[in-house]
Order: C-alpha cells, then structure tokens, then sequence
C-alpha cells in the first residue's frame, strides 16, 4: 500500500526515537529531503502525496542503515562544512561544525593570506580546503597517512575548483622524516588530530565508534600523542614567525596550551566555538 511522504517520514522519526538516536527527527528529515531530491523543504511541500515504488524503497534502505547508527554523512556521502559541499566515507572523518572553529581561528588571526598553508590528518581535506576558499593565492598541501582518505580529499579538491593550489601527501607523522617531500617550510599550519583519550573510546556515539576511522580518534593514552609529535616536529614545517592552530578535545585546552610554550611558541591562546568550549589553540614559532 503507498504511504505518503508524511507518513514515512513519521514512521523513520519514530524508528530512530525507538533507538535512542537523540536526533531523530532531523535526521527523518534528512534522509526523506535527500530521497525526494529537493532538501528538506521538500518534506513538507509534497507531505500529501504519495511516495514512488522506487522513493520508498530506497527510503526505507536509508532508514534502515541509519537505524544501525551509520551516521547520515555517510549514508548520503555528503556533508556540509564552511558552507561548502564535501564528500564523506568511512574513510574519513565526518566534518563538524566544531572544527570551523579553527577555520575561523586562522582567517581572524593572519593579516596577509600566506603563501603555503600546510593541514595535517586533513581525512576529506575540509579544514585546508575551507581556508584555500577563503585566501585565494594561496598554495595548501594536505597530509595524511591513509591513501583512502587522500583520495576523498583530492577529489574534494576537484569537486570544489581547488586542486590547481592544492597537493596530498602520503604521510606519518610519527615516522622519521615524514615531512621530508613537503617542499620546504609554511606560513600556516593546521591540524584536527586524534585526540580521544584510548580509554574513552567505548563511551562514544555508535555513529562514531563503529562508523569513523579509529586512526582519526585514538589519541593515547591521554589523547595528547599525536599534539606532542606535532609540536616536536613543527620546527621542520613551520616557517618563523609562523602560525599553527590545533583543533583540541574538550577540557585539553590547557594541556596543548602548555606544551607549546614548553616548547618555545608565543602569543599562545585559545579560541572557543559556539557552545563557549575553546576548540582551537593558536600560536607563534618564535
């Protein structure tokens, strides 16, 4: 029996509220928007009519996997950060509002737009991509140690017009000589690490747990491993006088604050995102 748009959207909501995902109901209408083919908006200009044989069966696909809790991102293959467009697999970290922070951080903070601009674990490429959009002669590479999310990334790249100022290296930071083909020094560095205490990664959202690359989250111990083999190594990247912005976990602020001094940086300071929680840390190479 044909149901309507309405009713099945109503039906997803209820399925999603059954399983205790907290945002049931966006998520009903986002699935529904992108079956529809117009967005949201769509659900409730067409709620009266009556979904397709082929509407509803690829509905109730989507219904289905979202109720295994694959995050949304995933199941449409796309997600939206700095306004811009960005495809999205299990490869890759799903971007998150929390990491304009960053975006915003630089933008704010640097005068004159750099002239290279270096992202390390850039996973879909968002962060160097986002600030590339923004400063329009610069030259960004991005670094990560999984192929599968480099390939994500540059074909963001492609997608968005930016591969002609945009290169991606294959690369580990905690291997000798990871930055040895990077072609020199940046004005500019950026960085989303893992940072997920090892301990705390059971305590996640399903979506993320068993959805988004451990390499992405597992930060040690402390969640502090991979700020502690960047900071050491950012003499090698960092141009003096230039800028580095971590993304940190909440309640790490403080913990990446010192390290960077400990380790020589100035004008050292943090900057919070929408909820009040600093997000970012920001500081010079003396």
């Amino acid at each position: 029996m044909p149901q309507s748009v309405d009713a099945a959207f109503k039906e997803a909501w209820r399925r999603f509220g059954a399983v205790d995902i907290d945002s049931a109901r966006i998520d009903a209408r986002l699935l529904m928007g992108a079956v529809l083919g117009g967005g949201v908006e769509r659900v409730l200009a067409e709620r009266d009519r009556d979904l397709t044989p082929d509407e509803s069966q690829l509905f109730d696909q989507y219904v289905k996997r979202r109720e295994s809790f694959e995050p949304i991102s995933q199941i449409l293959g796309e997600k939206e950060f700095w306004s811009l467009p960005f495809k999205v697999t299990p490869a890759t970290l799903t971007p998150r509002p929390d990491t304009e922070t960053i975006v915003e951080a630089a933008l704010e903070t640097v005068d004159t737009p750099p002239k290279r601009l270096l992202d390390l674990g850039t996973g879909s490429g968002c962060i160097v991509l986002a600030l590339l959009s923004e400063w329009k002669q610069t030259e960004g590479v991005g670094v990560d140690a999984s192929p599968e999310a480099l390939a994500v990334a540059m074909e963001n790249a492609d997608i968005l017009g930016l591969l002609n100022r945009t290169t991606f290296h294959q690369a580990d930071w905690r291997l000798k000589d990871w930055q040895s083909d990077l072609g020199g020094l940046f004005d500019v560095v950026v960085s989303n690490p893992p940072y997920i205490p090892d301990g705390d990664i059971e305590g996640l959202d399903a979506d993320v747990r068993t959805f988004e690359p451990l390499s992405a989250l597992a930060g040690g111990k402390d969640g502090l491993n991979a700020y502690r083999e960047i900071i050491a190594e950012l003499p090698n990247v960092l141009a003096k006088g230039g800028l580095v912005v971590f993304e940190v976990g909440i309640g790490q602020a403080d913990d990446v604050l010192k390290l960077l001094v400990f380790a020589g940086f100035e004008k050292v300071e943090k900057r919070q995102d929408l909820a009040g929680i600093a997000r970012a840390i920001m500081a010079r190479r003396v």
